[in-house]
Parts: C-alpha cells; sequence; structure tokens
C-alpha cells in the first residue's frame, strides 16, 4: 500500500509540475494582436468592469466639483457687477441731478438778468418742521446783501418775505404762514376792482379777503401783488384762484388761493435786494422760450 501512496504523490508533483510550466509559458506567451503579455491581457480583462466603474465615479466627482467651483465663480462675479450697477446707478443719478441744477441755476440767471434791481439767488438749507409755522432757512445773509422783509420769490412766483436775518443765513417766512399778508389783486390791469389782501392758511393754501362780493371773480385768475403793503413790489404773481365763496354784494367773499410757487419742493429761491415799485415778470425767460 505505501509503493502506491508514494506514486500517488509523486504522479501529482509531476502534474503540478507541468502544469506550472504550462502556465508559465502561457504568461510569457504574447497575445497576437497586441503583443502584450497574457498575464497583462488577463489582468486589464478581468479589471476592466471594476476600473471602469471606479473611473465614471471620479470622473462625476470632478464634474460636480467644477460645477461647484464655477458656480461659487458665477456667484462672485453677479455680486460684483450687482455693486458695479449699483454704483453706475447712483453716478447716473449723481449726473442727472448735476444737470437738473446746472439748468434750473441757468434759468434762474436770466431770470435775474429780467428782473428790475439787484437779486442774489440762495440755497434752501433748512425747512421748519412744525405745521403751524410755515418757514424756510437759506443760505444767504446780511453779508450777501440780504435784509430784513425782503422779498422772496422764484421764477414762477412770490414765495415770501425775510422775516430773521444773520451774517451767513436767513429765515423767510413763506405766504401760506398764517401771519404772514400781502396786498393782492386779481388780474394787472389798472382799472381792477378784485383788490384784496392776502393771508396763509398753512394748508399749502393762500386766502384773498376783503373783495367786494359785488366783483365778478372765476376760478383759474391769476392773483398778483399790489405793491400797496409796503413790503413787496407790484406785479409778483402770487397764485391761481381755486374756489370763490360768492356772498351777498355787501359782504366781501373768501376766495381761496394756490401759490404758483411749489413751496413744498424749494431747492432755490432769489432775494430782491432792494425793493423797486413794480418787476416786470415773465416765466418764459427761466425756461430760456
Amino acid at each position: 500500500m505505501r509503493p502506491m501512496g508514494k506514486q500517488r504523490r509523486i504522479s501529482f508533483l509531476v502534474v503540478g509540475l507541468l502544469g506550472s510550466q504550462l502556465l508559465l509559458m502561457s504568461l510569457q506567451a504574447r497575445h497576437p494582436d497586441t503583443q502584450q503579455s497574457m498575464l497583462r491581457v488577463w489582468a486589464v480583462t478581468a479589471f476592466a468592469p471594476f476600473l471602469s466603474t471606479v473611473t465614471r465615479l471620479f470622473s462625476g466627482v470632478r464634474d460636480v466639483w467644477h460645477q461647484v467651483v464655477d458656480l461659487h465663480r458665477l456667484g462672485q462675479e453677479n455680486d460684483a457687477l450687482r455693486e458695479e450697477v449699483a454704483r453706475l446707478r447712483w453716478e447716473l443719478h449723481q449726473y442727472r441731478e448735476a444737470a437738473k441744477l446746472a439748468e434750473r441755476l441757468a434759468g434762474y440767471a436770466r431770470f435775474q438778468r429780467a428782473l428790475a434791481g439787484e437779486s442774489v439767488v440762495a440755497r434752501v438749507i433748512g425747512r421748519d418742521v412744525a405745521a403751524w409755522f410755515q418757514t424756510i432757512v437759506i443760505d444767504r445773509g446780511r453779508r450777501d446783501g440780504v435784509r430784513l422783509n425782503a422779498a422772496v420769490v422764484t421764477p414762477d412766483g412770490l414765495v415770501g418775505r425775510v422775516v430773521a436775518l444773520g451774517p451767513f443765513s436767513a429765515q423767510v417766512q413763506l405766504i401760506t404762514d398764517e401771519r404772514s399778508g400781502a396786498g393782492a389783486v386779481i388780474g394787472v390791469t389798472e382799472d381792477s376792482r378784485a383788490v384784496g389782501v392776502l393771508e396763509g392758511r398753512s394748508e399749502a393754501l393762500c386766502t384773498m379777503r376783503y373783495v367786494p362780493g359785488n366783483v365778478e371773480v372765476a376760478e383759474g385768475e391769476i392773483v398778483y401783488t399790489t405793491g400797496q403793503d409796503g413790503i413787496y413790489p407790484r406785479g409778483i404773481p402770487i397764485g391761481r384762484v381755486l374756489s370763490v365763496s360768492k356772498r351777498s354784494a355787501l359782504v366781501s367773499q373768501e376766495i381761496t388761493v394756490e401759490p404758483l410757487a411749489s413751496l413744498g419742493k424749494l431747492e432755490e429761491v432769489i432775494v430782491l435786494l432792494n425793493r423797486p415799485a413794480s418787476v416786470n415778470w415773465d416765466t418764459r425767460v427761466a425756461s430760456g422760450q
């Protein structure tokens, strides 16, 4: 029995050696198409699916990462563009405001030349916040030739008068202040009978009183200064008749007047440094017509 077991072991060993030799020979063999070793061909074939999966995985991760980086970069560029657009809009706004100011000042200069007497353009630098006071503060004062009770106007019409004065600034009482008053006439003809007194109402409106009830007054007519109050020259437009409370012939009318000047939006005004008897008013001069 022992010789048989020994022969079997020898047989297995011989078979193993022959198999190993064949394996080595096959591994050393070259593929007829690629001329690469069969071991490499088998390895590539065996691992190809795994390598393909890993390649696709890393390719997908790389693409996602590139997209994240691109999105971050685009976000930064978008923020930079927003800031640039905001800056350009602000600059455009500043340029437009400067152009409007230059146009207004040019109109004021033309209007000044057409007015009788000396005048100075002033900028509005303050406004009374109390509802019952209708005043503004301007950046011209005594050193600029401004005096108390000097008339203040715009090319549209009367604004008010100087009631307080300093070296470099002045306070102006608007015609809508309840404490203000001015001689007024409806129309500019010498024989006009619609003469009265204009008072402020603190509602961005004025009231004209003491016009006789038998005098015809129509809505839309223009009210001017009479020059009889000792403050304002004659011929300055004040406002437009908004409504008329008609009474009997023996009772004076109450006329609501809307100022022509935009008192709530004043930015610049003209201060008359002296008091001529009358002014030649032409709003077309300010607009360059």
